[in-house]
C-alpha cells in the first residue's frame, strides 16, 4: 500500500544522532528514489554506485568556489581506477598551464585522437630535450613518397601537407642525389649555373660565377673565360674588338716552350683588317707576306719602325759575296 506525506505550509526535515544513517530503501538494486527539487549535499565525500550515470547538464563544474588565481591546489581533473595498474587522470595541471592525460605513477600517458584543431592559432609541438616520434608505426616514410620494392620512386602529390619522418628524409635525398640533376650549386654569390636547351631553348651552358661575375662558360664545343675562349684546338681571345693580345708567359726565369713545329699562316684571322700589322710600341712582330728577295716571306715590324723580310741560308751568302 503507498503512503503519502504532505507538509503543504512548512518544511519536513528527517533527523537521526549525529554521525547516524539515513535509508532510503527501494530494495536491493531494484526502485527508485526521485528528487523533484534541487539536491544539496553538503558532506565532504559523496559515493554513487551505479552502473550507468546519466547527467543532463552539459558543463560539469569542477574544483567549485576556488577564489585565488588559478587552482589552489595546482590541479583539478577526473581519476580512473584501474584495478591492480596505476589509476590514470585527465585534469588540468597549473604547472604546465594545460591539460594532461598522467597516471598515478605521475608518468605520462598517451592521448588518442584522429585531430587536434588549433583554431588558426599557432600549434606548438613542445618536446622539451626530446624528439617527436611517428613510433610505433610500420614504414610510415612509405606513406609519405611512393616507393616499389622497398625503394623510393618519387613524390606523392596528394601528401603535399604531411609532415615526413627522418627515414623519409634520408629516403628522398638520396633519391634526388642519384636521380635528381640540380641546376644550380653555389655559396653565397659565387656559384655554377646550368641552363639545357631542352628548358631554355638556348644554347646549353654551365656558367661558372665568382662573387656574382660570370668567369667561365661551358657550351657543348667550347670554353670561354672572361677574355679568352678555347674551342677543339683553338685559344683565341674574345674580347676587346679584336685589339686585345693573347700572351703567353712563364713566370720567373721560365721559358715559353714550344715542342713541335710553329706554323704561321699566311693569312691573319678574319677579324684582321690588314696582312701588314702596324708596328709594335715594343719588341718586334713575326708574320708571313709574299716572299720577297730574301727568298722567306717571313717578315717583321719592330719598335723602331724597321719592316723587312728575314733572308734565307743561301740568299745570306749570295748577298755576302755581293756586298
Amino acid at each position: 500500500m503507498s503512503k503519502y506525506l504532505n507538509v503543504p505550509n512548512g518544511d519536513y526535515k528527517i533527523s537521526v544522532q549525529t554521525g547516524g544513517t539515513i535509508y532510503l530503501n527501494t530494495g536491493f538494486d531494484t526502485g527508485t528514489v526521485e528528487i523533484s527539487g534541487n539536491l544539496l549535499v553538503l558532506g565532504e565525500t559523496t559515493t554513487v554506485n551505479t552502473a550507468e550515470l546519466n547527467i543532463e547538464d552539459n558543463i560539469i563544474t569542477l574544483n567549485s568556489g576556488e577564489t585565488g588565481a588559478g587552482i589552489t591546489l595546482g590541479e583539478a581533473g577526473i581519476k580512473i581506477e584501474r584495478g591492480s595498474l596505476p589509476d590514470a587522470f585527465f585534469k588540468y595541471d597549473e604547472d604546465v598551464q594545460g591539460f594532461i592525460a598522467i597516471n598515478g605513477a605521475s608518468a605520462l600517458i598517451p592521448f588518442a585522437t584522429n585531430e587536434i584543431d588549433s583554431r588558426s592559432q599557432t600549434l606548438t609541438l613542445n618536446a622539451g630535450s626530446s624528439t617527436i616520434n611517428v613510433n610505433p608505426t610500420v614504414d610510415y616514410e612509405q606513406k609519405i613518397f611512393t616507393y616499389a620494392a622497398g625503394e623510393l620512386t618519387g613524390y606523392n602529390a596528394s601528401n603535399a601537407d604531411t609532415i615526413p619522418n627522418t627515414q623519409a628524409v634520408v629516403d628522398y635525398v638520396a633519391f634526388n642525389f642519384a636521380n635528381v640533376f640540380l641546376r644550380q650549386i653555389g655559396d653565397g654569390d659565387s656559384s655554377i649555373e646550368i641552363d639545357d636547351f631542352q628548358n631554355s631553348g638556348d644554347p646549353s651552358v654551365i656558367v661558372f660565377k665568382i662573387d656574382a661575375v660570370p668567369v667561365a662558360e661551358v657550351y657543348d664545343d667550347r670554353w670561354e673565360f672572361s677574355q679568352v675562349r678555347i674551342a677543339g684546338t683553338t685559344i683565341e681571345t674574345i674580347n676587346g674588338l679584336g685589339s686585345e693580345d693573347l700572351v703567353l708567359r712563364a713566370n720567373g726565369t721560365g721559358n715559353v716552350r714550344i715542342d713541335d713545329m710553329l706554323h704561321i699562316n699566311g693569312v691573319p684571322s678574319a677579324d684582321d683588317a690588314t696582312l701588314v700589322p702596324a708596328f709594335p710600341s715594343e719588341g718586334i712582330r713575326l708574320y708571313v707576306d709574299n716572299q720577297y728577295t730574301g727568298k722567306t716571306g717571313i717578315f717583321f715590324a719592330n719598335a723602331e719602325e724597321n719592316r723587312d723580310e728575314l733572308v734565307s741560308k743561301n740568299r745570306a751568302l749570295l748577298f755576302g759575296m755581293l756586298f
